[in-house]
């Protein structure tokens, strides 16, 4: 078989695999799980409506009707008296409008998962061949998680992880090329990767701490540009990296001044719900997560030992040069490493739930992980590739059912060898919540 027909046989094998990754969120119906989905689903039908924030009659009526399916509005926060808005960063909803008013709602995931494809073959095929290209764009797109999500469009994480891995992975693709690429293809390319850095806020609060990691990157590159005499490259470079990048910001700074009234209050700060970050929940969620993780990103042990092993081990023809490496690091650590410290996961009762309601947080951390696996998958030969991918790739499709069919509440695992001090520990989090609200004079749901 010549190397043409061969390239052409990976490339149909993504688009088969897009294919079939439809039609498993099509075969199995979307159920509205959590209270997060009934919020999202009516700030689309309001933002549509041009109503920005409701009043309260509509939002009794509305949560009425989520309670009817055992839910609430909880992702609806009371701003004023007779005024609720949406909690979250509003860029997927802006996102979903098209796809709403044309009642096709599904397709918005579905052409960010192709727009992900793309991104991780056209890497991967700079990197290594179109083999690897084929096989990364497959495990990305049927990680247990992400297969997941894409099915949930009344879910924000899809997107969230779409818009940064498409952001992200170009800016990579930027930086290993950015010596054969003509000036305008160039900025061309920083443009398009800084405005989906910059969407990826406008849809999750929380990829800023990416965000900022690239930007560190991207001052460090403009910087040795500059010292090794490439002022105009220097000067140019930036300007349309952060235009693009600022351009969704002041989207979402002008948003918050109409909703809340000011330009940098956010949702969240009249939440009532446990979503800070802190130290001390750290122990509790190694013990809640890890095990979810390790199900939701098969990746993630390859991801991490070919990082470890470029990092300490220095061996001969890594794929990425140092910065590069460490920026993934970086990209890891903000994701993964952040999600260690969330307040939701230490103090909820999550002992024998589905995996995903543990594992979608950290989404957006997959490009990554899947760049780095690439260092193994590479070592590989053809047929050992396939024994490796196969059982991947089933292993998405299994627990994709499982988290698509499975609800919220699940039997407790009575043989889970944390549950006790898991449940002792979250039990002290909570006094602690009732000592500080008793003294404030609060009231206190436990």
């Amino acid at each position: 078989m010549s190397n043409i027909h061969r390239i052409w046989i990976y490339r149909g094998l993504v688009a088969l695999g897009l294919v079939l990754a439809f039609l498993l969120t099509l075969a199995i119906p979307q159920h509205m799980k959590e209270n997060n989905d009934w919020s999202l689903q009516y700030a689309v039908q309001n933002f549509a409506d041009g109503q920005l924030t409701i009043d309260k009659n509509t939002f009794d009526l509305q949560n009425a009707e989520a309670h009817t399916h055992d839910a609430s509005l909880d992702q609806y926060v009371q701003v004023e008296s007779k005024r609720w808005a949406y909690t979250e960063a509003p860029g997927y909803v802006f996102y979903l409008l098209p796809f709403y008013y044309m009642h096709v709602l599904a397709l918005g995931n579905w052409l960010l998962a192709i727009g992900m494809a793309v991104v991780v073959y056209l890497l991967l095929k700079h990197l290594k061949d179109e083999r690897v290209a084929c096989f990364g764009a497959l495990l990305w797109l049927f990680s247990p998680v992400a297969l997941a999500m894409l099915q949930r469009a009344y879910s924000s994480t899809f997107a969230s992880a779409a818009f940064l891995g498409m952001g992200g992975g170009l800016y990579i693709y930027y930086c290993l090329r950015r010596s054969e690429l003509s000036r305008w293809a160039a900025w061309g390319l920083l443009s398009l990767s800084g405005l989906g850095l910059g969407w990826s806020i406008f849809v999750n609060y929380a990829n800023i701490l990416v965000v900022a990691v690239f930007l560190l990157h991207f001052t460090y590159l403009q910087l040795r540009l500059y010292l090794n005499g490439q002022r105009k490259i220097a000067a140019w470079s930036p300007l349309w990296f952060c235009f693009s990048l600022l351009l969704p910001l002041v989207g979402l700074l002008i948003y918050q001044d109409a909703v809340f009234d000011s330009l940098f209050r956010f949702g969240f700060q009249y939440a009532e719900l446990p979503v800070s970050f802190g130290w001390q929940f750290i122990q509790v969620n190694i013990k809640q997560v890890v095990v979810a993780w390790l199900i939701g990103f098969p990746l993630l042990v390859p991801g991490l030992a070919a990082l470890v092993w470029a990092l300490c081990l220095r061996f001969h023809g890594k794929m990425f040069s140092d910065d590069l490496l460490l920026l993934c690091a970086g990209w890891v650590l903000a994701v993964f490493g952040v999600y260690l410290t969330y307040e939701w996961t230490a103090t909820s009762n999550m002992v024998g739930m589905p995996f995903i309601m543990l594992a979608c947080y950290t989404l957006p951390g997959l490009l990554p992980l899947t760049l780095l696996s690439a260092q193994w998958l590479n070592q590989l030969s053809r047929r050992a590739l396939l024994w490796v991918a196969i059982p991947l790739l089933i292993w998405g499709v299994v627990f994709f059912a499982q988290s698509a069919l499975a609800y919220p509440e699940v039997p407790v695992n009575p043989l889970n060898p944390w549950r006790r001090s898991t449940i002792q520990l979250q039990d002290s989090f909570h006094e602690g919540y009732f000592s500080v609200a008793s003294i404030a004079g609060g009231d206190v749901d436990v």
